[in-house]
Parts: C-alpha cells; sequence; structure tokens
C-alpha cells in the first residue's frame, strides 16, 4: 500500500493542512480568476490555515468554468503540455489544461488506483477506451498502468469481435471498460456460445456509471456483468476538472481518495456541509495542480462520504457510488429517485434496444416522466412487464412509449450531441444535462 494512505487520520490532515494552504496560495498568485474571485469577496490567502477554514473558500461551479474558462489557467501557455475537455451532452464544453507535471501528478494518482484493485507489475490490462478526442480517461489509465509497471493493449473502441479476438490471442489479467461496453460483450458471449473462462479475466475496472447501490452492494448493472463474469469488478469515479479518479480496494467498501491529491467534502442544497454518510453533493479541491487550480468544486454529482478507516487498513477518505446527478432529481407523485434508477430497473430486459428518458412538469405543476423504449416488441404484455418492473425497482411508473429502436437512436443523439442524452430534461429550470 502506498505510504500517504497508510498513515493515521492525524498525519493524513496535517498534510491536507499543508497541501491546502500551498494550492491557497497558488490560486490566488497564479490563477486571474480566484485573484479576481478573493478580492471581490475579501479574502486573503493568509486567511487560510487549513481543513479548518476550508469553508471559507468561495465554491467554484460548472458555470464559472464555462464563462471563465481560461481565466483559471495559471501558467504561461508554453507551459501547457495536454488540453483535454469534459464530454457533457449539452451547453459549452469545458477545456483543461496540464502542464508536464500534472500529468505527472495523473499518472501517480491512477498508478496509486490501480494498485489498490491488486494491479502489479507485469500485469496485462486491455485498454477499450479511447486515448483521443480530448478525453482524459483513456491517457489516465494508460500512464497509471505503465507507471505501475504493468502492460497495456491500447485497443480503444472497436466493435466486439475485435475486442474478443484480441483478448483470447492475448490473454490479459484483466480489462477497462465503461459497463456498459461489459454487458454487450456479456450479451455478444451468450449469444456465441462463449463462456467467461475462455477470456481469463481476474480483474474487471470500471469507469463511468455506478455498479454500486448505495448500501455498497452490486446494483442491476453490477449483478447483470458479474453474473457472466464473477466477482471481479472494481468500480471507479474520475472526473476530468480535477483531474483525478476515486477507485474501490478489494474490499468493495466505497471508492479510496489518495489524500495528497484531493480534498473531499459533501454539502447540502443550501451548500452547508454534510457530515459522514449524508448524502449531497459533492465538492472537491484538488491538491498539487498547476495549470487549471481549482477550489471547492461543486461536481454535480451525489454521494456520500467516509471518513472511518477501511478495512483494508487505509485511512484515506472515501466515497460512496454517484446516485445521480443533482440537476436531475426527480419527485414523482412524492418519490424522489434519480434517472439512474430508471435505468437500472431496466437492465436485463431483453426486448430493449436503447430508450430515452424524459422529464416535464405536468399541468399539475409537478415533475412527470416519459420513458421513450426501442424495441420490436410492442404488445400488451410488453408494456406491463415494463410498468411492473419500474413500479417494483423505482417505485414510479412513468408514462411509456414504445418506438423503434433507430428513432430513438436519432433522439439520442439530436443535435449532434457526440454522447447519448439518455436523460433529456424539459421541466422548466435551463440545466445542462
Amino acid at each position: 500500500m502506498n505510504s500517504s494512505n497508510t498513515l493515521s487520520t492525524h498525519d493524513i490532515t496535517r498534510i491536507q493542512d499543508k497541501l491546502l494552504v500551498e494550492t491557497t496560495n497558488y490560486a490566488y498568485e497564479h490563477s486571474p480568476y480566484y485573484k479576481r474571485k478573493f478580492d471581490d469577496i475579501g479574502l486573503l490567502p493568509s486567511h487560510i490555515k487549513g481543513l479548518g477554514s476550508l469553508d471559507l473558500l468561495p465554491l467554484t461551479s460548472r458555470e464559472d468554468i464555462q464563462e471563465n474558462n481560461w481565466t483559471f489557467l495559471s501558467v504561461p501557455q508554453q507551459d501547457i503540455a495536454e488540453i483535454v475537455s469534459t464530454t457533457g451532452t449539452t451547453g459549452d464544453p469545458v477545456f483543461i489544461a496540464l502542464t508536464s507535471n500534472d500529468l505527472k501528478r495523473l499518472a501517480s494518482n491512477e498508478r496509486k488506483s490501480f494498485s489498490y484493485a491488486g494491479v502489479g507489475k507485469g500485469d496485462v490490462f486491455h485498454l477499450s477506451v479511447t486515448c483521443d478526442n480530448l478525453f482524459i480517461a483513456g491517457i489516465a489509465y494508460y500512464s497509471g498502468l505503465v507507471e505501475l509497471g504493468a502492460s497495456v493493449v491500447r485497443i480503444g473502441p472497436q466493435n466486439i469481435v475485435r475486442h474478443l479476438d484480441l483478448i483470447k490471442k492475448i490473454k490479459p489479467v484483466g480489462i477497462v471498460a465503461v459497463p456498459s461496453f461489459m454487458v454487450h460483450m456479456a450479451r455478444f458471449m451468450i449469444d456465441s456460445g462463449i463462456i467467461a473462462d475462455e477470456l481469463g479475466f481476474k480483474k474487471i475496472v470500471l469507469i463511468g456509471d455506478s455498479i454500486r447501490d448505495a448500501d455498497l452492494k452490486n446494483n442491476a448493472l453490477g449483478n447483470l456483468i458479474e453474473s457472466i463474469f464473477g466477482n471481479i469488478c472494481y468500480s471507479t469515479y474520475g472526473i476530468t476538472e480535477a483531474q483525478l479518479s476515486f477507485c474501490e480496494c478489494h474490499m468493495h467498501l466505497g471508492l479510496h481518495s489518495h489524500p495528497e491529491f484531493v480534498l473531499v467534502e459533501i454539502l447540502s442544497d443550501n451548500d452547508f456541509v454534510l457530515p459522514d454518510g449524508e448524502i449531497g453533493e459533492l465538492v472537491l479541491t484538488p491538491l498539487q495542480i498547476k495549470g487549471m487550480p481549482l477550489l471547492r468544486y461543486k461536481t454535480g454529482d451525489i454521494t456520500f462520504k467516509m471518513s472511518e478507516p477501511c478495512q483494508c487498513g487505509r485511512n484515506s477518505v472515501r466515497i460512496g457510488p454517484i446516485l445521480g446527478r443533482k440537476h436531475q432529481k426527480l419527485k414523482v407523485k412524492g418519490v424522489t429517485l434519480y434517472p439512474k434508477t430508471i435505468e437500472n430497473a431496466l437492465l436485463g430486459i431483453k426486448d430493449i434496444v436503447n430508450y430515452q428518458i424524459e422529464a416535464f412538469i405536468g399541468d399539475d405543476r409537478t415533475d412527470h416522466i416519459v420513458l421513450r423504449v426501442g424495441s420490436c416488441r410492442n404488445d400488451n404484455d410488453f408494456i406491463i412487464l415494463l410498468k411492473d418492473l419500474l413500479k417494483a425497482k423505482a417505485r414510479v411508473t412513468p408514462q411509456i412509449e414504445i418506438n423503434h429502436p433507430e428513432e430513438i437512436e436519432k433522439r439520442l443523439f439530436e443535435g449532434g450531441s457526440r454522447k447519448a442524452i439518455i436523460f433529456k430534461d424539459r421541466r422548466l429550470k435551463s440545466y445542462e444535462e
């Protein structure tokens, strides 16, 4: 285990006190955005003494970066080594500039995460995510594995036949993939009579959608994947703006942070700091970033944190699975839920090809949902099955429309979006989806 995570809680606090002061001073001295922000509210870097004064710092939103993107840049242009971008489905993209030191930090963060999952020197990993198109995750996982001493098969997005052919020939120990890709692979394997033992995976590191529920046990997505591949999955959470990720250890009791790289807070709807275990918005202050430092960044993701030592022996703060996006919270006939709850309820239904969830304000001024399902089935029994499953698993019964899968595909990528718009929010407030 890395020494920073075997330190006592007291020693971690001491280190983070120092790093927060350094990060605050650096942001004030080098970031035009934070220099102006501090001056506007009458805050001096000297007011920040450590973690106890973290709540004095201003909160930073995605909209702040969108509106002032390049005023966050804290180095001369010639010191930029890489520019990446977030992948929101609407609105202006956010560009993040990294220095060579930031890239080393990124690799170190992923090296630690992979080591928590038991990956070691000489292990061969199949990397199914792209390293192109301004996507930070691909280069992060690639560089982290290389720094750890593992070998990487960097294939990226390809058709499933190409992936399986390569996996059978090279026999990697593990794979890095998004959960939907593993579901696609599992279904293809079932249809083709391929069993998991033929692939030889010992570890599956999943990025993007969570495979755990709030109780840290598998959700429907996790159950679907592990029913085919076995209990070898490790869930992660990554965020482009903070240039880092969180990863499970072998105990699967939450996602570990790396204390020298990030401070974790959970805030209420009114921006009050919440104690351990309470669900709210994840707010991150990344440490040791030079290109575009951020202070108290509101991720928009809903989860909770755990500060007690993990059963693996590490004392780093952990977060729970991402339960949804703050602006996507729905309240339907007294039931509060997120679109992911509906998505999980639909998993495993063989006749569903694709779908889109749409929210709108009804005549009664409350949230309503339309679920548009792409399927070749449109019989009454199928609709009853969908309603029963949604009522049992999501506690709601939305309006259901059955369309041809091609029609849903057009809706998912409407307006030239490069990312499928699974949740379309037509409520009164204008949010980024």
